[in-house]
């Protein structure tokens, strides 16, 4: 960077010297010359309009003022004002203009010769030649002062921000890039923060997932493991295989059906539902929904009220919309006492309307709500693992609605628990 931005700018500079050389000397002699000729017009104007005895001083001012010589004369003598040069010896060429000028109180015609230096425009250049290695080494030192400030304020900070990215080719995110700049490499470093920000928030939340699942794992892998080595070694009531082989099915049905949810889950993580977007009807897959859970609603007795009276039309996955639904629904009969009521409304809420499903009888310690939607995560009292329950039905919600682009949140109310499901593409 550093002999690309010299290189460039130690260039260009010359660049522009060489122009200024080659154009300004011709330039100036060409608009001197223009100069000197209007001069000559006004000069001619005014000894027209005076005698001949009052044009000795004006054209030796006129001499004066534009560095030239004069003669006027006619056929019978001459008179001669200023000197070229200031009286010294002349090396450079001169040049002449001509014209002839006639006076207010005599007829006859004088002929008026004004002489200059023409090598001007060579002078100058002579001159800027002379300055060539002076200027040459203020362009190199400027061009290595900008390229050094410039490599420091620009290479610096990438090499850095280099250094980082091959930290995070290990997984490295234990770090932040300290750049406080307002450009483009101020954006990209707060990029990178903003992105190993989510990398760890990423990575721990896949270490706990994975932590849970090998904790929800061991359990079960161990009862199944005691029980068919007890059956198989035939140790006291296990020989009553009929008791315990259904026993032992049944872990492992749950384990399988675990294995399913988690491997769903991970689908669904990697999923790019655009393709798959259908307009479906928000009061209809809520009624599919309650149709669902209506056997175990009218087994405890629990009564469904759904109040959405204004429709609306999303643009959803049909698949994963109803299970997010289905799930909270199901999770709102499964877990309210019997002869209690779930509630299905909607509400506004900002640039959206909210659909809200709320169960009564029960509530949710302050300090669990938070970590709800954390996998496996279950309260003493209303997310025992009695219940049935893997503890991934809200994690598996809050992914679905992670991918549709809307979010979602549990409180308790004065009646019990809602659920609130916050619909932005109205």
């Amino acid at each position: 960077m550093f002999i690309w931005v010299f290189s460039a700018l130690a260039f260009c500079s010359m660049l522009i010297y060489g122009i200024v050389l080659a154009v300004l000397p011709r330039q100036y002699q060409a608009v001197s010359d223009k100069t000197l000729d209007a001069n000559m017009e006004i000069l001619v104007s005014r000894l027209e309009e005076m005698p001949y005895g009052e044009a000795g001083g004006v054209i030796y001012d006129f001499c004066i003022q534009n560095h030239v010589a004069a003669v006027l004369g006619d056929g019978q003598g001459a008179l001669s004002f200023g000197e070229i040069g200031g009286g010294r010896e002349l090396t450079a060429q001169t040049s002449s203009i001509a014209t002839t000028v006639t006076f207010s109180d005599r007829e006859a015609e004088y002929g008026l010769v004004v002489s200059f230096v023409s090598q001007t425009a060579d002078a100058i250049l002579i001159l800027m030649l002379r300055f060539l290695p002076v200027v040459l080494g203020i362009i190199f030192l400027l061009s290595f002062l900008s390229a050094f400030i410039c490599s420091r304020a620009i290479v610096a900070p990438i090499a850095r921000l280099s250094r980082i990215s091959e930290r995070m080719l290990s997984l490295d995110v234990s770090w932040k890039c300290e750049v406080e700049r307002c450009d483009e490499i101020g954006v990209l470093a707060s990029s990178l923060n903003t992105m190993a920000d989510r990398l760890r928030g990423a990575m721990e939340e896949l270490r706990s997932f994975f932590a849970a699942v090998s904790h929800e794992l061991k359990t079960p892998l161990t009862i199944l493991k005691g029980q068919l080595e007890n059956m198989i070694l035939g140790y006291g009531d296990y020989r009553n295989h009929e008791k315990y082989l259904p026993e032992a099915l049944k872990a492992a049905e749950n384990m399988e059906h675990l294995v399913r949810e988690i491997i769903a889950i991970s689908k669904m993580e990697c999923m790019d539902i655009r393709d798959s977007l259908e307009e479906v009807s928000l009061k209809q897959t809520a009624e599919e929904a309650v149709r669902a859970v209506l056997p175990l609603a009218r087994e405890k007795e629990i009564r469904i009220h759904q109040d959405i009276r204004k429709d609306q039309v999303l643009s959803v996955n049909p698949n994963l919309w109803s299970k997010a639904l289905s799930n909270v629904i199901g999770n709102a009969v499964r877990h309210s006492p019997c002869g209690g009521d779930v509630f299905i409304s909607t509400e506004s809420c900002g640039n959206g309307r909210a659909l809200v499903i709320e169960n009564t009888g029960v509530s949710i310690p302050e300090e669990d709500l938070a970590h709800m939607f954390t996998p496996f995560y279950r309260t003493d009292r209303s997310r025992s693992k009695a219940t049935g329950g893997s503890g991934l039905g809200l994690y598996v919600v809050r992914t679905i609605l992670d991918l549709h682009g809307m979010a979602c949140h549990m409180e308790n109310t004065g009646r019990g628990v809602a659920f609130f499901f916050y619909i932005l593409n109205e």
